[in-house]
C-alpha cells in the first residue's frame, strides 16, 4: 500500500490539524451561504484530515440530497445531486459499528443491493483487516446543537488507505461536531434571511393592491413574485365574474404573444386543490398528478414552451369562490421550493384573491355609480322635456279659462277647469324647478336681502293663507339681513317652506317667520302649528317625490318635490335646511345660509 499511517504516527500532525480545524470553523461560522459552508467542510476533510473523498448530503424533508462532493471528478459526476431516502441511510446506521457519533460499515455487512449505483473507489483489495476495502463505508451524521439531524457526511479513501485508528477517529469526530454546529448556524442565518426576503415579497404584493384596476394590480404583483422567487415565468389568470368583468391573464416576463389559457386547469383546481386549500406541485416530467387529472398534459406543454422545469400552482379566490390561479415556473437549476416558501406562495394567492375581490367590488361600484348618474341625468332630462311639452297646452287652457271668465261665463265647470289647470301648472313648475336644480350650473351670486324675499313670499301666499284661515306672523328685523346668493333660487326655497306651512296648518292655526343672523350663519325659521311630521317620515322628508304616510297630509295636493328642491338649493349655497317636528303639534323648518362675514362664504 505504501505511505500508510499507523496509530502511533498521528500525534505530531494532530496539533497542526487542530489549528487548521480551528481556522476552518472560524470561516464557516462567519459565512451566510450554506453551500459555501458545506464546501468548506468537505474540502477541509480532504485537506486537513487527508481523506480522499468527502461527500455531504443535506436533509430536505425526508430525503438526503448530495449537495457537495470533494474528491475525484468521476466521484463528483456519479454522486453529486443524488437523492437518497433518509430512511435508507438510517438503516445503514443501524447496521454499522458505532465509533462515537461515527458509523463504520465494513465490507460484506450490507446487502449487495444497497451498493448498486454507489461509487466505489478503484483501489487494490487486501486481505489485511486494517486495510481499507473499496466497499467499506464511513459515515458522519451532522447534528445541530439540539440533536436535530441536518445531513450526512460520507468519507472514503482514508489516510494511508487504512481503517482509521482511534486518534484519527477522534479528529474526524471533533471535526464533524464542529461542522454540524457550523452548518446549523449557517442554516439558521439562511432561514432568517429567507424569512425576511419572503416577508418582503408578501409586502410588495400587498402594496401592488394600491394599483387602480385588476389588470394593473395583477401585472405589478406577478412582476414582484417572478423576481422574488427567481422564477423563469409567473402567470396569473382570473376569469370573468359574470357581472361585466373581463377575463384577465398576466404573465411575467411578458411573452411576445399572449399564452392561451388552459381551460381545464381551473376545473381541475376547483375540484381537487381549492376545497382543501392545497398547492399543486408540478414537474415537466411528471407522469401523473392527482390534482390535475385532466389538465396535466396541457400544463406540461405550456411549461415546456416557457422552458420551465418545475413549479407550483396555487388557486386564487376568496370565501367559497375560486376565480383563477397563480402559477410559478422554475428552471432546472432552481432547488425545490421549501415549506416556508410554499407557505408564502399560499399567502400570496390568498392576498391576490382579496385584492381581486376588492378591485372587482370597486369596479362594480364605479359602474353602478356611472349608471345611476346616467339614469339621474336621463330622469332630469325626461322631466324637463315632459314638463315643457305639458306647459304649452296648459298655458292655452288657462288663457281660455280667463277669457271665458272675462266674458261673464259663470259656471262651476269653468271654475273646476281653472282650479285644476292651476294645480297642474304648479306641478309642472315644480318639475321644471327640479330639472333645473338637477342640471344646475354655477350662477352669479349677488347680495340678497332675506327680509325682502320673505315679504315677497308672504304676499304670494297671502290669498291661500286667508282662504285657509291661517294667520301669518313675520317678526321683521329692524334692518336689512343680507346674504350672498341667487335671489330667484332662495325665493323658491322660501316659497316652498312658507307654502308647506300654510298648506299643512289647520284653520285657526298660525305660521311664524323669523330672520336672524350671527357671524357664521344667517337663518330664516318658518314655524307652524300644523299637523306635524311622524318619526317614520322625518328621515325621508327631503327625499325626491316623497309623500307623507299621514292620511291627513295625503289628502292635500302635492308633488313631493318642494323640499327636495329646497335642500339642493340650500346645499348649493353652502347651507342646509334643518327640521324639528312633533306629530300633531307642528313643525319648524330653518334655512341656514353662510353669513357674509363667514370665511366659507365667498
Amino acid at each position: 500500500m505504501g505511505d500508510q499511517h499507523s496509530s502511533g504516527s498521528v500525534g505530531a500532525p494532530s496539533a497542526q490539524a487542530l489549528q487548521r480545524l480551528s481556522e476552518l470553523v472560524r470561516r464557516v461560522n462567519s459565512s451566510t451561504d450554506t453551500t459555501q459552508v458545506l464546501e468548506e467542510i468537505a474540502n477541509g476533510v480532504r485537506e486537513v484530515l487527508g481523506y480522499g473523498v468527502a461527500a455531504i448530503s443535506q436533509l430536505e424533508g425526508d430525503t438526503l440530497v448530495m449537495v457537495v462532493v470533494a474528491g475525484p471528478e468521476d466521484a463528483r459526476r456519479q454522486i453529486l445531486g443524488r437523492r437518497t431516502p433518509a430512511v435508507d441511510v438510517l438503516d445503514e446506521y443501524r447496521a454499522a459499528d458505532h465509533w462515537g457519533i461515527l458509523r463504520y460499515v465494513p465490507h460484506g455487512r450490507l446487502d449487495p443491493a444497497h451498493l448498486i449505483g454507489v461509487w466505489t473507489p478503484d483501489i487494490q483489495r487486501s486481505e489485511d483487516p486494517d486495510d481499507w476495502h473499496p466497499d467499506d463505508a464511513l459515515y458522519a451524521p451532522l447534528y445541530s446543537a439540539t440533536g436535530e439531524l441536518l445531513g450526512n457526511m460520507a468519507v472514503d479513501l482514508p489516510p494511508g488507505l487504512r481503517v482509521p485508528g482511534q486518534a484519527e477517529r477522534d479528529l474526524l469526530e471533533m471535526f464533524v461536531v464542529q461542522a454540524g454546529l457550523a452548518l446549523s448556524n449557517a442554516q439558521q442565518r439562511e432561514r432568517l434571511a429567507r424569512q425576511v426576503h419572503l416577508g418582503g415579497i408578501l409586502k410588495e404584493v400587498a402594496q401592488a393592491g394600491s394599483q387602480l384596476g385588476i389588470e394593473a394590480l395583477l401585472d405589478a404583483a406577478t412582476d414582484v413574485v417572478n423576481r422574488g422567487f427567481g422564477a423563469v415565468r409567473t402567470w396569473v389568470r382570473c376569469l370573468s365574474d359574470g357581472e361585466g368583468g373581463q377575463e384577465t391573464s398576466i404573465g411575467h416576463p411578458p411573452p411576445a404573444e399572449a399564452s392561451p389559457g388552459i381551460e381545464t386547469l381551473r376545473t381541475d383546481l376547483a375540484v381537487t386543490a381549492w376545497p382543501t386549500g392545497a398547492l399543486v406541485l408540478i414537474a415537466v416530467d411528471d407522469v401523473d398528478s392527482a390534482f390535475l387529472p385532466v389538465s396535466r398534459v396541457a400544463v406540461q406543454a405550456a411549461m415546456r414552451a416557457a422552458a420551465v422545469d418545475h413549479g407550483v400552482i396555487a388557486p386564487v379566490g376568496v370565501g367559497p369562490e375560486m376565480f383563477g390561479y397563480l402559477a410559478i415556473g422554475l428552471g432546472a437549476d432552481h432547488p425545490q421550493l421549501r415549506p416556508d416558501e410554499l407557505a408564502t406562495i399560499g399567502e400570496i394567492a390568498r392576498e391576490l384573491g382579496r385584492m381581486v375581490h376588492s378591485a372587482r367590488l370597486f369596479e362594480t361600484e364605479q359602474r353602478l355609480v356611472s349608471e345611476l348618474r346616467d339614469l339621474d341625468r336621463y330622469k332630469g332630462e325626461l322631466i324637463a322635456t315632459i314638463s315643457h311639452e305639458l306647459k304649452t297646452p296648459l298655458t292655452t287652457i288657462i288663457g281660455h279659462v280667463e277669457l271665458m271668465e272675462d266674458e261673464g261665463i259663470d259656471s262651476r265647470s269653468v271654475e273646476a277647469i281653472g282650479r285644476n289647470a292651476e294645480r297642474l301648472d304648479r306641478l309642472i313648475q315644480n318639475l321644471l324647478d327640479y330639472a333645473q336644480v338637477q342640471e344646475r350650473r354655477d350662477s352669479v351670486r349677488r347680495t340678497v336681502d332675506l327680509v325682502e324675499l320673505v315679504d315677497a313670499a308672504i304676499e304670494l301666499l297671502s290669498q291661500q293663507a286667508e282662504s285657509g284661515g291661517v294667520r301669518v306672523v313675520f317678526e321683521r328685523p329692524p334692518c336689512r339681513v343680507e346674504v350672498l346668493g341667487d335671489a330667484e333660487e332662495i325665493g323658491t326655497v322660501l316659497n316652498n317652506l312658507l307654502g308647506n306651512a300654510v298648506k299643512y296648518t289647520r284653520t285657526g292655526g298660525r305660521v311664524d317667520i323669523e330672520v336672524a343672523a350671527n357671524d357664521a350663519w344667517t337663518q330664516v325659521a318658518v314655524s307652524d302649528t300644523g299637523i306635524g311630521i311622524s318619526p317614520v317620515d322625518h328621515s325621508r322628508v327631503f327625499s325626491t317625490f316623497h309623500r307623507s304616510s299621514n292620511p291627513e297630509a295625503l289628502s292635500l295636493p302635492g308633488t313631493g318635490l318642494g323640499l327636495a328642491i329646497s335642500r339642493r338649493i340650500a346645499e348649493a349655497h353652502g347651507g342646509r335646511i334643518e327640521v324639528e317636528s312633533t306629530l300633531g303639534a307642528g313643525s319648524t323648518f330653518r334655512l341656514l345660509i353662510p353669513s357674509l362675514s363667514n370665511p366659507t362664504n365667498g
